[in-house]
């Protein structure tokens, strides 16, 4: 069952359950498009807390499991970001907001999600976890929330936008985007609706955080903070099974590449992305409606996990031997654009690491981990074992709001 109302058609600047100040906020940031300003806000309902325990059941499974602590209201929020090179595109997220009767100061948290395609019926926020799980995202975020967390968790760039596909491990793209809802995020929770319905109120502190693709995103933040939201105080970051190094993640699980391969295509051009050097000819003639047309959960069985039978022998030789940089140095730059955390931000990091992960392996992210430290960042990095890539948020889930509330401060 999906949960989430149609899209409303922005051109005729309809809006459904918006306070008349809200609607005012909203008719005033339509005058420009600034990162970060809201287009649409939307308020989809309050769940209780016994609702959402019951809703956070199939999320941590045998892990343990919070007891929810407050109610939530969830808003749809669709507002300005930039893409890769810079220029306005429109993003939309979901934004969790605790409830509470007595006043309560809370940090602000962007969540970006893992793997889930590059076309729009692959939007995270559509996930319906009882006929296809992809990371029970909403019940995860609504145990944020009700620990008292501002909670905003987007869509990747791209997704909800018919003129460009998901801007699939681009750091610039994911950094924008990370930011920008912890902007949107704010300025809701600090408007008179808001208020109105919850006497929350957003602290100085951000966090971003995310699983899998969405720790690249969430060090992408951390890397370009100072340069693009100066005003953001940002606190800390955190990884859950979090593949930082684009050229790691394609050498361990080559069945992410065509994905990455064909959006570094459409970033930078076939001049700097020659796909005959990359793949091999069988997988090449139906590259864009293939990816376009999966969600993971199948092209992970499509593509296969390793790279013998995807790359040309090459291109997998020298991934393999590390010497990308010698035989593929126009790829080897745009990997390396592409890698996140290591700008020297010296912002605090927590790393989730299953022991039995398989897409970054424990060798990977300690190496990595090193990196981190070595560019100026204290990095709490817990190894858990019987834990896989997919377990690493529940199983971590109460690390990481220690976490939060630790780098926060009181």
């Amino acid at each position: 069952m999906q949960r989430s109302p149609k899209l409303i058609a922005i051109a005729a600047l309809v809006v459904v359950g918006l306070h008349p100040a809200l609607a005012q906020l909203e008719a005033d940031s339509l005058e420009g498009n600034a990162p970060g300003a809201l287009i649409r806000v939307v308020h989809e309902e309050r769940v209780s807390a016994s609702g959402i325990g019951e809703e956070a059941v199939p999320l941590f499974e045998w892990f343990p499991m919070p007891t929810p602590r407050l109610a939530v209201d969830i808003y749809r929020v669709r507002f300005w970001s930039r893409d890769a090179d810079g220029s306005p595109a429109q993003v939309e997220a979901s934004l969790y907001v605790p409830v509470s009767a007595l006043p309560l100061s809370a940090p602000v948290l962007a969540f970006g999600s893992g793997t889930t395609g590059l076309g729009d019926q692959c939007a995270p926020s559509l996930e319906q976890p009882e006929i296809i799980r992809w990371g029970y995202y909403r019940a995860n975020m609504l145990s944020y929330a009700s620990e008292g967390l501002i909670t905003i968790f987007p869509d990747y760039l791209g997704f909800n936008d018919p003129d460009r596909p998901q801007r699939y491990f681009s750091a610039a793209a994911e950094g924008h985007l990370m930011l920008d809802s912890l902007r949107a995020a704010r300025t809701i929770v600090a408007s008179v609706e808001s208020r109105r319905r919850s006497t929350i109120q957003p602290s100085a502190s951000n966090v971003t955080a995310g699983y899998s693709q969405g720790g690249h995103a969430a060090l992408a933040a951390a890397d370009m903070v100072t340069a693009y939201a100066p005003e953001l105080q940002l606190n800390g970051a955190i990884g859950f099974g979090s593949t930082n190094s684009v050229e790691t993640l394609i050498r361990t699980a080559a069945y992410y590449a065509p994905e990455i391969i064909y959006t570094y295509l459409q970033i930078y051009g076939e001049k700097q992305v020659k796909v005959e050097e990359l793949l091999l000819p069988k997988w090449i003639p139906t590259l864009e409606e293939d990816v376009m047309r999966m969600c993971v959960n199948e092209f992970q069985y499509f593509y296969p996990f390793g790279g013998e039978e995807l790359y040309t022998a090459r291109f997998h030789e020298a991934l393999q031997a590390g010497r990308l940089r010698k035989d593929f140095p126009e790829f080897a730059a745009i990997l390396d654009e592409n890698e996140t955390g290591l700008n020297g931000h010296g912002i605090p990091v927590l790393l989730v690491q299953g022991v039995q992960d398989i897409i970054i392996t424990p060798p990977d992210q300690r190496e990595y981990t090193d990196l981190l430290r070595e560019s100026g960042s204290a990095v709490d990095l817990v190894e858990l074992d019987g834990v896989r890539h997919r377990h690493s948020r529940p199983a971590g889930f109460q690390i990481s709001v220690d976490f939060i509330r630790r780098v926060s401060g009181p």
